[in-house]
């Protein structure tokens, strides 16, 4: 019970941080613009509490599944009296209306980076890309791979990073795959290399069967090793996107704030020690962050990404869409959403059970 408590606190400060990261995004962006601001708020829902800042009103409301930044003329035609001095959203010039849009999505991705930053720092060593041990029962060590091999591309995919490596045999290695390595300085294509493979809840993986070398750490290659490793969580997200769309992975892959929840009590489950459950929870807290932000930049109504597509096609005709138009295709597609979000709520509750 009380580690249920745990975990509920954990995932409810987990979505408030990423919510209020990617909405101060919004909010900075819009107020370096002088757009003027309504109401920036934590949670979606009844009010929970609201004060008065200098520029405006902040709320924090009930359900901690999202947010907004209520920009003046944004939602509502008619601007309320208090607040018709500040400078509308729309007479802005669209250049900056797909800044302020693009903000939020981005900052969700420097906070992965710079947790992946503090991740790494806080480690032993740093990965490098150089094959140093094979497993026992190692499989690949008989396709031509070897020790202090330093793999530069897997299957096309050029490797920047140990995460690179085990990314791309987990998702490609479930059948033969082509590496290039660096051998006594000379660049080797090795063709057809297996992997074993493991499934897990009914999807076939590649199994990496062997480790990297590491090497001490600088400044430097902190920095370095936390950029790449950001970058390939993004590539990940991508990837994992389109197995989704594919029917690779299905909608068992995607998840809501319940199986988000689940998963942050399976990590302070099984990790052991203080140490261990924050390096796991850091893990987490970085793909979530990417998650939010490649999801909200899909060019879907609703999502900033639909509103950037409204403001590019604006900068194209060079006169905005109709604002009924675009009103009635954000509410089609915010009932689908709705839609889809609580069939992803019951999969999780169901999958608790």
């Amino acid at each position: 019970m009380f580690q249920s408590l745990i975990s509920l606190a954990v995932t409810v400060f987990v979505f408030g941080l990423l919510i209020f990261i990617h909405e101060f995004g919004h909010y900075v962006v819009a107020r370096a613009f002088g757009v003027g601001v309504i109401e920036f708020s934590i949670g979606m829902g009844p009010t929970l509490k609201k004060w008065k800042g200098k520029y405006n009103d902040f709320s924090i409301r009930a359900f901690p599944i999202g947010g907004f930044v209520n920009m003046v003329g944004e939602y509502d035609e008619e601007i309320p009296e208090e607040h018709q001095y500040k400078i509308p959203l729309n007479e802005r010039a669209v250049w900056k209306r797909i800044l302020i849009v693009v903000a939020g999505p981005l900052m969700n991705i420097l906070l992965a980076y710079i947790v992946m930053i503090a991740l790494v720092a806080s480690g032993n060593m740093v990965g490098t890309r150089i094959v140093g041990a094979f497993d026992e029962g190692s499989v690949s060590n008989q396709y031509g791979l070897q020790i202090n091999d330093e793999i530069v591309r897997v299957n096309g995919k050029k490797i920047h990073c140990a995460e690179d490596i085990s990314y791309k045999i987990m998702s490609d290695g479930i059948e033969p795959i082509d590496i290039v390595v660096i051998r006594d300085g000379k660049e080797v294509l090795l063709e057809d290399v297996c992997f074993e493979q493991e499934k897990q809840d009914g999807i076939v993986f590649g199994k990496m069967d062997f480790r990297v070398y590491g090497e001490e750490k600088t400044v430097g290659n902190v920095m370095r090793e936390a950029f790449w490793k950001a970058g390939s969580t993004i590539y990940m997200t991508l990837d994992s996107l389109v197995d989704t769309f594919t029917g690779r992975y299905g909608i068992d892959a995607v998840s809501g704030p319940v199986g988000v929840g689940n998963e942050v009590n399976e990590v302070i489950k099984q990790s052991d020690g203080l140490a261990e459950t924050l390096q796991s929870l850091g893990v987490l807290v970085a793909m979530i962050s990417v998650s939010l932000g490649i999801f909200n930049l899909l060019p879907i109504p609703v999502l900033d990404g639909g509103r950037l597509l409204f403001y590019i096609i604006e900068a194209i005709r060079r006169k905005p869409i109709n604002p009924k138009y675009e009103q009635a295709i954000s509410a089609v597609f915010t009932v689908i959403l709705l839609g889809l979000m609580f069939f992803v709520l019951m999969k999780d509750i169901a999958g608790l059970f």
